[in-house]
């Protein structure tokens, strides 16, 4: 009896999860725990409109930051189910790409969301598209991870956007990042 109450919970890996039922929070969260243990190196290219683009390679990185705007885009939550719509498609590779798509007039903060999950049930791809506004402000991000199909890891990401806010200028923003 003991080992069927220590199987029930257990908590499933993230990166083995079926396309229909992915949880990118989890995933996101697992994958900064184990960048911020193995600290890799990674090349960061930044480009701000009215700046020269700027290349940096770092060795120590606060993964939780980094990898947050991956958490925002996280609507497996049973109150934002009903503001999106979603379709299933199998590739010819035999990975599965999960689209959902926010429905018209509804008040969410991700648009768009595209998961691509390997025949193994890994994370290939993210792509997000997420917007904030409020009187004051206003931001869209294009947010774009890709990971190893092979055992979910992260590879490489990337976030475009804009930033305005109300009496200032639009802030056009580049973000690439390399394992």
């Amino acid at each position: 009896m003991a080992v069927v109450a220590l199987v029930a919970c257990e908590q499933p890996a993230p990166h083995a999860a079926s396309a229909s039922n992915f949880n990118v929070a989890a995933y996101v969260q697992q994958e900064a725990k184990r960048l911020q243990a193995a600290q890799p190196a990674i090349l960061k290219t930044v480009k701000t409109e009215h700046a020269p683009t700027e290349t940096i390679q770092l060795n120590h990185v606060n993964w939780g930051d980094e990898l947050a705007v991956f958490e925002d885009a996280d609507i497996t939550k049973p109150t934002l189910q009903e503001y999106y719509s979603r379709q299933e498609q199998e590739l010819p590779d035999g990975s599965k790409a999960v689209s959902y798509q926010r429905i018209p007039d509804a008040k969410a903060p991700v648009s768009r969301l595209l998961l691509q999950i390997s025949p193994s049930g890994n994370l290939q791809r993210l792509e997000a598209t997420m917007h904030d506004e409020n009187l004051l402000f206003y931001s869209e991000r294009n947010a774009i991870l890709e990971a190893n199909p092979q055992n979910g890891h992260l590879q490489s990401y990337r976030i475009n956007g804009v930033q305005k806010l109300i009496f200032s200028d639009s802030l056009h923003y580049s973000i690439h990042v390399n394992l």
